[in-house]
């Protein structure tokens, strides 16, 4: 089974004082061309609140946190893991099959967009629900 990744994204964003701010994460890092985005979501996570506790038998999840500060939950190969997400903007590579959630652990609302790569169809969602984490 592939691990989860988490990347910072030093390259691929653009802090600009006037308009905000600009990134492109699933241009780069994902194999040549980019990721094949097929659904987005964003999702606005409140404090305490926990997300997710699902997996995904055919898509992969990419999640890119911009805001917030919160601990990810996954398991891998049978194993529970954990990171804590907070700062720097990051994007998540989580494969097919992995059970993943995310709680809020701080103060503020987190904010991420969350896509499907590859094969996934809207008639068939793909998400299987599996607790990970309570909420």
């Amino acid at each position: 089974m592939q691990a989860v990744e988490i990347k910072k994204l030093a390259e691929g964003f653009h802090d600009d004082p006037r308009t905000g701010w600009a990134a492109w994460p699933f241009l780069t890092g994902f194999g040549e061309g980019g990721a094949d985005i097929r659904a987005v979501h964003v999702v606005a996570i409140m404090p305490g609140q926990v997300r997710g506790n699902h997996y995904h038998e055919k898509a992969k999840e990419l999640l890119f946190m911009f805001s917030g500060t919160g601990m990810l939950y996954w398991e891998e190969d049978g194993h529970a893991k954990e990171r804590l997400i907070s700062g720097e903007p990051v994007i998540v590579t989580i494969p097919p099959g992995v059970k993943h959630a995310f709680r809020n652990t701080g103060e503020d609302t987190v904010y991420l967009i969350a896509v499907r790569d590859g094969d996934y169809d809207p008639a068939h969602p793909d998400t299987v629900r599996s607790v990970i984490q309570e909420g």
